[in-house]
């Protein structure tokens, strides 16, 4: 029999693209990316609650995809050491074109693990919703359980898939060290909200 499995996908490129660009409009810092810690603690705590209901615990894998360039990859090293001392898996890429990027790599793995049978649970924690959505679909097809680790608003195309799970990232305990700058339609207050100009006149 196959041991039951759970696989989080983990596209660092895709979240700090998104976390960067689109929510904080500048570069995050250290302090203010998801901290492995907290992550895999939630990992924890939802596979143990698999194990409540089902009667058995599924094995949890969680992989980090990044892409690095030459100038980048010592700064990763020291990440990626934190990374795999919490228990996590990393693959780290070369970064030789623009648009080269970790989908085709992360789609490999998910369908690799498929394969193999016993899969419970795949966490995509990516907004790619053109890379993943046909997977997801797959996946729930055979009856494995998908869900999206994402900041919802920016995960529309995953987010319109039904069956899957959608959690917001911030609603990860302790995952980053102070609310983020987040724009939605709940965020705003009943009297409204200005808005601050991002360019100048």
């Amino acid at each position: 029999m196959t041991d039951s499995r759970m696989l989080l996908l983990w596209d660092s490129p895709n979240i700090d693209m998104v976390l960067g660009q689109l929510i904080l409009r500048r570069k995050p810092t250290g302090r203010e990316r998801p901290r492995i810690d907290a992550l895999a603690e939630w990992l924890r705590e939802r596979a143990d609650g698999i194990g409540d209901r089902t009667g058995e615990r599924p094995r949890i894998e969680a992989s980090v995809f990044a892409n690095v360039t030459e100038r980048t990859f010592n700064g990763v090293l020291g990440w990626a050491e934190v990374v795999r001392q919490a228990g996590f898996r990393m693959f780290l890429k070369p970064k030789t074109r623009d648009d080269s990027d970790v989908d085709d790599d992360i789609l490999e793995l998910l369908a690799q693990r498929h394969r193999e049978g016993g899969l419970t649970e795949a966490i995509l924690m990516s907004h790619d919703g053109m890379a993943l959505v046909e997977a997801a679909k797959t996946l729930l097809a055979d009856g494995v359980a998908v869900t999206a680790l994402v900041f919802p608003e920016h995960a529309h195309q995953l987010t319109q898939v039904d069956g899957i799970e959608v959690f917001d990232l911030e609603d990860v305990p302790g995952l980053f060290e102070s609310p983020l700058p987040r724009l939605t339609f709940q965020s705003l207050p009943a009297e409204g909200r200005w808005l601050e100009p991002l360019g100048e006149l």
